[in-house]
């Protein structure tokens, strides 16, 4: 998933921009609402109570029909090492993937 920064523009001097990207997973030609979408909230302007506030973080991919909706908290030590487990799944399993398959995705 790391390939996909390089497609995020951010600009934290202005209110309310963190990263919402939508991408969409079918090719030109073919429709049925497949997409990758991620987000992380700016809170930059956001006020304080006794810590920084927690930035909403998620990752949703869908196809034609179904949608899954991973969440990535941050707020204790335990949570943020399962938010970090999780991408490290999702990574290997995509590793995994690529490495075993002959077909180049562009």
């Amino acid at each position: 998933m790391s390939y996909l920064v390089s497609y995020v523009i951010r600009n934290p001097r202005v209110r309310g921009t963190g990263v919402d990207e939508k991408l969409r997973l079918n090719l030109p030609g073919f429709y049925g609402g497949a997409y990758v979408r991620v987000l992380v909230e700016d809170t930059t302007f956001r006020a304080w109570q006794r810590r920084p506030p927690e930035p909403r973080i998620r990752l949703r991919i869908a196809d034609c029909t179904n949608e899954i909706s991973l969440w990535f908290e941050l707020t204790s030590a335990e949570a943020r090492e399962n938010s970090l487990h999780k991408i490290d799944t999702l990574l290997y399993a995509h590793r995994q993937q690529h490495g075993h398959s002959k077909r180049r995705v562009a």
